[in-house]
């Protein structure tokens, strides 16, 4: 640290959202701007900031790091978007910014599996609520019903039987990965523990080779009141009780140590996805936001500004007192339809942050690695990953494509497929000190270290 530099800032950020929704690749993209930034081209204070003296840092214990390099040498060389997240990831730098006097920046980024969001009802309920919460759902929701009416079936018997009812939960499971529903519960079936995906099949198949809990032997599904009694009733209590404090309770706690959270939203999958994944997205974020419950009371207030001023960084306290909003991959829409992405993300989470006291919140279009070019006419330029069928395609050249243009709010109903958008090959720069090209990341990056 400088000599003129009295304290260290640590400014701890999550970053979370529902799986593909781009975190990984905005990490990537903003250590590069971090590490080799250029004012520039990644403004910080509105200009006036710089860093200087950046270094890494060593995790913390029981975090693996998050890996920029190779994620980055991917999109370069590989010609891919970064695989999805299969654990929990840290990054961890130490850097000064010209515009922040008297203080370096210790910052913490964590990086969690987006499948673990919809675990988030578990924390703070028994195996008895999260029953009768999840099959509320599966039995008031039509498009759920339909998929599981197997499983709702095995659990209406009079003789039920453990093995056909986790058999029949495993399957109902796999219809809703099929049919890309986020809400899987418990997320080990989507990703376990060892952080391996499950992998597109027939849905047979995938329930076959898939389990609903820590293991195997560890598997439970949800249950009315009548079967909770049963010997196998109490196992499932049992087993979800373990499950909620290897898996949710690590997952939330990391989330609640930080200062602030980055929730990524991918509007363009949810418009393309229809309204069920919609409902479902805005389901799983206002779970989350009930257990984090975000925000800050005067008296926090107070005692968190003083804790800046008096204690060692490592003895502060943290809570969540600041939210970004992101909605990803600005360059995929139309340059006259942007202003409507930032405003159906509004419309879409804005009660969130209105119903919590003491919560700072923004909301941010963004396109962490640009990849396009706009036309006059409205049209983008990119390399397509797909052919007209949808088939994988290696690079190639460029070529024009339009894209769904945005409503002008949510549709009040709409099927999947209704709107489209292109995927693109990610153009990033292959001289690493050459961090790619984005749009309002660095704006971002401001709001969410301003703690």
């Amino acid at each position: 640290m400088s000599l003129f530099r009295l304290k260290t800032t640590e400014c701890r950020v999550g970053v979370v959202g529902l799986y593909n929704a781009g975190k990984t690749v905005l990490l990537t993209s903003l250590v590069n701007h971090l590490q080799d930034h250029d004012p520039d081209r990644f403004r910080l204070g509105n200009g006036r900031g710089a860093i200087r003296k950046f270094r890494p840092e060593p995790c913390d214990p029981g975090w693996a790091g998050f890996d920029a390099a190779r994620y980055r040498d991917a999109l370069v060389h590989a010609g891919k978007w970064p695989e999805k997240t299969r654990d929990r990831f840290q990054y961890t730098c130490r850097f000064e910014r010209t515009d922040w006097s008297f203080s370096d920046t210790l910052l913490k980024l964590y990086d969690l599996p987006g499948e673990r969001l919809a675990d988030a009802g578990m924390l703070g309920r028994d195996f008895g609520a999260w029953s009768d919460t999840t099959l509320a759902r599966l039995e008031t929701d039509s498009a759920y019903r339909g998929m599981c009416q197997p499983f709702l079936d095995s659990i209406a018997k009079p003789a039920a039987s453990e093995d056909e009812i986790l058999r029949t939960y495993r399957l109902a499971l796999a219809n809703l990965i099929l049919a890309f529903k986020p809400m899987i519960s418990p997320s080990t079936f989507l990703l376990d523990v060892a952080g391996t995906p499950a992998r597109p099949m027939a849905a047979e198949a995938l329930a076959a080779g898939r389990f609903a809990g820590l293991s195997d032997a560890e598997q439970f599904a949800p249950l009315p009141p009548r079967l909770r009694g049963t010997a196998f009733g109490r196992l499932f209590a049992e087993r979800y009780d373990r499950y909620a404090s290897q898996v949710v309770s690590p997952y939330l706690a990391a989330l609640r140590s930080c200062h602030s959270l980055v929730v990524m939203l991918d509007l363009t999958m949810i418009l393309a996805g229809g309204v069920g994944m919609y409902d479902d997205a805005r389901q799983i974020l206002g779970d989350l936001f009930a257990v984090l419950d975000p925000g800050e009371s005067a008296v926090e207030k107070v005692g968190r500004n003083l804790a800046r001023v008096f204690l060692p960084h490592g003895w502060r306290p943290a809570w969540i007192n600041r939210v970004a909003f992101v909605a990803p991959k600005l360059d995929l829409v139309p340059p006259g339809d942007r202003d409507r992405l930032l405003m159906l993300l509004k419309r879409m989470v804005g009660r969130l942050a209105a119903d919590r006291d003491g919560l700072k919140a923004e909301f941010f279009a963004t396109a962490a690695v640009v990849s396009t070019k706009s036309l006059p006419d409205g049209q983008l330029v990119g390399v397509p990953m797909r052919d007209e069928t949808g088939t994988k395609i290696p690079p190639g050249p460029e070529r024009r494509f339009a894209p769904s243009p945005l409503p002008d709010d949510w549709p009040r109903d709409w099927s999947p497929g209704r709107f489209s958008f292109p995927e693109v090959y990610p153009l990033v720069p292959a001289r690493k000190d050459c961090p790619p090209d984005q749009v309002n990341l660095d704006r971002v990056f401001d709001f969410a270290t301003d703690v």
